[in-house]
């Protein structure tokens, strides 16, 4: 089940990963400063990225950091980061193939870790954070960004649904009391510094993840025929012709701060 999650994961971004780069969401999104600002930076700081995608996430610390490393489950996608740092002269910025549920890297040495809209991916998001906690220097913070489905059952059923048909490799936006017994667990002390609502265009939201004509009919149907709740919970807008223009995500921004010796 695991290894079957993480070849679909490979597979939806190997097929789509120069789109994620070129994406505004993600190249220019508000929640990066969001995440930059929320840490007291030195300019020494070594930061690790996992799930680092097209490099959104590095290249917005590496002008603040002495060194960012980026780790990404998909090739296509630490190639398409490479030669964006190398097109554009970044220097501080690496990136290098990984899973994020096993990171190949030694204890203690990183002073952030980040992690942006990439763990609804992970098949145990409770082992990725005991490994970014083990890999995070004493006093050092994991700085997480992602959606979250609400802690309604109702509503988590819903979002959830809608994200798995678009997306295969979609595992699960979690609620965030489960993240927070995570990251307690492992030792990390969690705070909820924001939370926002993510508007998203329907046809922009399936074109980039290639879904399906016959899928897209089902998510159409889905949204138009939502329940008043979830309506409300999730901003679904439609047209005059009931056709969904957009909706919102939820989304967070968390600190988990390892503690100090």
């Amino acid at each position: 089940m695991e290894n079957e999650a993480k070849n679909a994961v490979r597979s939806q971004f190997s097929q789509n990963a120069a789109d994620y780069r070129d994406e505004a969401l993600f190249a220019n999104g508000d929640d990066l400063r969001y995440m930059v600002q929320s840490v007291r930076i030195s300019g020494s700081e070594r930061v690790l990225d996992v799930g680092s995608g097209a490099g959104h996430t590095a290249f917005a610390f590496a002008p603040f950091v002495e060194q960012c490393l980026g780790l990404d489950l998909t090739e296509a996608m630490v190639n398409v980061a490479k030669a964006f740092a190398k097109d554009h002269g970044i220097q501080n910025v690496d990136f290098m193939t990984g899973d994020a549920e096993h990171l190949p890297l030694p204890d203690e040495s990183f002073d952030f870790a980040t992690c942006r809209f990439a763990a609804h991916h992970f098949p145990s998001v409770k082992q990725a954070i005991s490994e970014i906690e083990r890999v995070l220097k004493p006093g050092g913070t994991f700085i997480l960004v992602d959606h979250y489905a609400p802690e309604d059952a109702s509503l988590d059923a819903f979002v959830n649904n809608l994200d798995r048909l678009r997306d295969p490799s979609h595992v699960r936006e979690n609620r965030l009391s489960e993240y927070k017994a995570w990251f307690e667990e492992v030792g990390l002390l969690y705070t909820e510094r924001r939370s926002w609502d993510l508007r998203l265009q329907f046809e922009n939201w399936v074109q980039r993840a290639r879904t399906p004509l016959e899928v897209r009919e089902k998510l159409i149907e889905i949204l138009r025929l939502a329940p008043a709740s979830c309506k409300d919970a999730f901003h679904i807008e439609l047209d005059d012709r009931a056709q969904p223009v957009s909706f919102s995500l939820k989304c967070a921004l968390i600190h988990g701060v390892k503690a100090s010796v």
